[in-house]
This record gives structure tokens, C-alpha cells and sequence, in this order.
């Protein structure tokens, strides 16, 4: 037996053990960061809305202003222009951007016009037109202001209203915890709130 080449063979062997240790150990090593990314990682789903600016800025809890707007005004526009044809896309689209409690709030509306308008064999239609957006950071809500139009065939009426939100930020999204709606064209922002107070004084 030829010791010298005997042992040459073991110390290749040896050699190439250790190296694929060292793979197993490196595949391994990765395997493990991926599962825990996977893991820590949360849902993300990002709704991009009509009219959002294509600089976009949103993080997982934070959404540029001109983003913010531009979502609110799609989900006025959606609250506003119902029919009976169109309310259950309405509802769908709705569902995307409010808080199950608002969600739950406006779907009932929704289905209350709906059945006016068919009660009525009312064939007008409802548009609105934006006027000014306002966010008041000391309250932290937003104000979309405009006129609601009515059509019918007759004619085109239009009333000042004020759409007040209440929503927050999250997994890189807006949802809009509440909605508040009135006539006239002065949002109830804390100047407005604080006007309010010191009359009752």
C-alpha cells in the first residue's frame, strides 16, 4: 500500500469537506436571513390614486400632501357621483380608502339615495367640482370644498359644501376614519372651532 498517496487522498478529501461545509454553512446562513426578512416583513399594498403627482412620497406611516389630496378627492368624487347604476362600483372603490366603521356609514347612504333616486325615477346625476383643499395640522383633518352639482333635466344646480375627513396613514396608505359633510364653504378648522367656543362664552 502506498502511505504517501493514501494519505494525499485523505488530505483532498478533507480539503473538500471543509470547503463544502463551508457552502452548506454560507447557503444556510442565507436560507435564514431570507426566512427571517420574510417574516418581519408586513403587507404592503400601495393604491395609486388619480391625480396623485408622479414624485410621490410615501413611507409606511407618512404620505406627501399633494398624495393625500389627490385620494381625498377621488373618495369625495365617489360619494358624491351615485346612481343606481354605478353605486355598487362606487361602494368597491370606497372600500378601498375608508375605515370599516365610515365604510359601514357611507355604504348605508349610499343605499338610501340609491333607493330615493328609483323611488323617484329621478334619471339626474351628481358631479362635484373642488374649489379648495385645507388640511389644519392642530386638528389634523382635511377640508374639501366645492360645489355639489345636481342634474337632472331640467337644470344644473350647485351647492357649496364642505367634506371634513378625519383619516391616518397606514401600511403606506390613507384611510379615512370619518367623514363630516355640511353646506357653505367655510371648512370647521380650529380657528373656525376656536371662534365657536369663545361665542358660547
Amino acid at each position: 500500500m502506498d502511505f504517501n498517496k493514501r494519505n494525499e487522498s485523505i488530505s483532498e478529501l478533507s480539503a473538500q469537506n471543509k470547503k463544502l461545509g463551508l457552502t452548506v454553512l454560507v447557503l444556510g446562513g442565507c436560507l435564514l436571513l431570507a426566512l427571517v426578512k420574510m417574516v418581519m416583513q408586513s403587507e404592503i399594498l400601495i393604491v395609486q390614486t388619480p391625480g396623485m403627482p408622479d414624485n410621490a412620497y410615501l413611507e409606511r406611516s407618512y404620505m406627501d400632501k399633494a398624495s393625500q389630496e389627490a385620494t381625498l378627492l377621488t373618495v369625495t368624487s365617489s360619494v358624491v357621483e351615485i346612481n343606481p347604476d354605478n353605486a355598487e362600483y362606487q361602494k368597491k372603490l370606497l372600500g378601498m380608502y375608508l375605515s370599516p366603521a365610515s365604510y359601514t356609514k357611507i355604504e348605508r347612504d349610499i343605499d338610501v339615495r340609491v333607493a330615493q333616486l328609483i323611488a323617484q325615477r329621478e334619471l339626474g346625476s351628481y358631479y362635484f367640482v373642488l374649489k379648495k383643499y385645507e388640511y389644519d395640522p392642530l386638528i389634523n383633518k382635511h377640508f374639501v370644498i366645492g360645489d355639489l352639482h345636481t342634474v337632472n333635466a331640467a337644470k344644473d344646480s350647485a351647492q357649496q359644501y364642505v367634506f371634513e375627513y378625519s383619516a391616518h396613514i397606514q401600511n403606506y396608505r390613507l384611510w379615512v376614519d370619518e367623514v363630516v359633510t355640511y353646506e357653505g364653504d367655510r371648512a370647521h378648522n380650529a380657528d373656525y372651532l376656536k371662534g365657536q367656543s369663545s361665542d358660547r362664552k
